[in-house]
């Protein structure tokens, strides 16, 4: 079992976002998805990462336009990517990640790394030669959206769930991760159990109750506040 909580994690205790991302990493490496049994049972998230979602949460809110971000592993550090502006019905993330190391200009025994987001430098540092890495790993891990407010016919607000296209988008990326913004966080989780196709779902499908029956993980919580898994 050791292995496999290596790898899966150990749904006997909450996570911090920082193993989730390093399982994120693993099974996108392994080409795997985690067992049902060893979903976490909650999920920790910095200050950083809320202060970001709630910043998005709060444009959302102003303009009804919906938006996104893309977390990318790239060669040991996580990546969030700029904010995508879609509108009031859909957003599309866009972009790729790379990183190459070059001989430093100035100083010896150094390379200068750079890591290159949407075709724009995200990040310059200096590192010793004998620090560099074999391999480099580069990938995408997850996506985050956010859906507008809505009035029904007595003004009282409210949010839309995933739609059918959210899910199908995210079984057809074969990652394993997506989360939903709304005035509070939503985040999937997609299983070994998750079927592979679900080309057929449609928008009065996707209800909590329908997302257990497909095996998908799901997590909801306030901001500031540890996901909890439903």
């Amino acid at each position: 079992m050791g292995i496999l909580n290596a790898l899966f994690g150990d749904s006997s205790n909450s996570i911090t976002f920082y193993k989730l991302y390093n399982n994120l990493k693993n099974w996108k490496q392994n080409d795997v998805f985690p067992f049902t049994y060893n979903l976490p049972q909650s999920i920790s998230f910095p200050d950083d990462f809320w202060k970001r979602i709630i910043s998005i949460h709060k444009n959302t809110l102003r303009d009804g336009n919906e938006r996104a971000i893309s977390i990318y592993w790239a060669d040991g550090e996580l990546v969030v990517s700029p904010i995508t502006t879609g509108d009031s019905k859909s957003v599309s993330s866009r972009g790729g990640i790379s990183v190459k190391y070059e001989p430093h200009p100035t100083k010896k025994d150094y390379l200068r790394k750079e890591v290159i987001l949407n075709s724009s430098l995200y990040k310059r540092l200096n590192v010793y030669s004998k620090n560099i890495p074999k391999k480099i790993e580069v990938s995408y891990l997850f996506n985050m959206h956010t859906h507008p407010q809505h009035r029904d016919n007595n003004g009282v607000g409210y949010y839309n769930f995933f739609s059918a296209q959210d899910i199908k988008s995210f079984i057809n990326s074969n990652v394993a991760i997506t989360g939903l913004i709304t005035d509070k966080l939503w985040m999937l989780i997609r299983t070994n159990r998750t079927p592979k196709n679900l080309d057929n779902l449609q928008d009065k499908d996707i209800t909590v109750e329908k997302l257990k029956e497909l095996e998908i993980g799901i997590y909801s919580g306030e901001f500031n506040k540890n996901l909890t898994k439903i």
